[in-house]
């Protein structure tokens, strides 16, 4: 496993945290809001954790973007690398 597949699976372990779900309930690329009915305080609290993690700070105007698994462990590597 690299460390791609070790970040992606731990922001997947985050989101199925906060969200109540299992973590193989979850695809990396449906949308958190349409399709896991997750709300702006669940996206708040998915960033501070992942920020937590990771020790990064997520930039604000990118995160209305990041309505899936993918698109915020690509917010996360651009901001790790």
């Amino acid at each position: 496993m690299n460390d791609t597949d070790t970040a992606i699976s731990r922001v997947r372990a985050i989101v199925a945290e906060i969200l109540a779900l299992g973590e193989d309930e979850i695809d990396d690329h449906a949308d958190l809001f349409e399709d896991y009915q997750a709300d702006s305080l669940n996206l708040i609290e998915i960033v501070a954790q992942v920020e937590k993690q990771f020790k990064v700070v997520l930039p604000l105007d990118e995160l209305p973007g990041a309505r899936t698994i993918a698109a915020l462990d690509a917010l996360l590597a651009a901001q790790t690398t």
